[in-house]
């Protein structure tokens, strides 16, 4: 229907009803478009005036009694022009916007959690890349990464780890639950940053077959036991906080 194509472009309800009004008498009074439509005068006045501001109408002021014109078909591309200038007024405007904004005062503290799921062919990328920002998460803290591992994760991206240590502040510590296995037995314990790895084996009858960890205001969830592996970033202060608080109860240093 045409009433629901006008609306898709940008038409109110009441501005598609008095636009097809005019459109089809081609020249109308307000008074007569009010009795077509039943639509109260008032309102075909402040509808009709937004008509004309979009291009769509005219107004014949020419007599004693006032008119409006349609300016027929080709007059919708004066709409998608309309939509155009709001769009480059918008993009003008916006950068200072934003940066008024991160001036302006807040009340409270509480921050929207920012959610990032990365697929298995991003992984070992995503993995090196936010390294550093992860570090720097976690210098505001302790420096410390709080967790419990399954094994497969240094299996598949132990050249991560390795990064890791060799490139952010030594003084990084990890306490984790991990699975007793032999990247773990034999493996970490021969690398120079062992002693920065502070592990316990799970003693639980099951294995973990998912890692997650805390640093900073990050909470990290990588499965790699199976394909596809993925990761689950969450950045949301209060609730590292709170799991980060869990884990040193677990390891008694609160």
């Amino acid at each position: 229907m045409i009433e629901q194509k006008l609306k898709e472009v940008g038409l109110s309800e009441k501005e598609v009803i008095v636009y097809l009004c005019i459109f089809q008498y081609q020249k109308i009074s307000p008074a007569r478009i009010a009795t077509v439509t039943s639509i109260n005068r008032p309102t075909v006045y402040s509808v009709a005036k937004e008509l004309i501001k979009k291009g769509l109408i005219a107004e014949d002021v020419s007599g004693s009694v006032k008119y409006f014109l349609s300016l027929g078909e080709e007059s919708l591309e004066n709409l998608v022009i309309s939509q155009e200038q709001k769009i480059v007024s918008l993009k003008k405007k916006l950068p200072e916007i934003v940066t008024e904004l991160k001036q302006f005062p807040r009340k409270g503290s509480y921050s929207i959690p920012k959610i990032r799921y990365i697929d298995e062919s991003r992984l070992r990328d995503f993995l090196i890349s936010q390294s550093a920002v992860w570090a720097k998460s976690g210098e505001t803290i302790d420096n410390t990464w709080w967790g419990f591992q399954d094994h497969t994760l240094l299996e598949n991206y132990e050249d991560w780890a390795d990064y890791f240590f060799a490139h952010f502040t030594e003084e990084t510590k990890i306490y984790l639950l991990t699975n007793k296995k032999v990247v773990e037995t034999k493996t970490m314990k021969k690398k120079s940053y062992a002693p920065q790895r502070h592990i316990k084996y799970w003693a639980g009858g099951a294995l973990f077959t998912a890692t997650h960890v805390v640093i900073g205001d990050y909470i990290l969830m990588i499965i790699t036991g199976e394909h596809p592996h993925y990761l689950i970033e969450i950045q949301d202060k209060t609730m590292a906080q709170n799991i980060r608080e869990l884990y040193k109860s677990i390891w008694g240093l609160i």
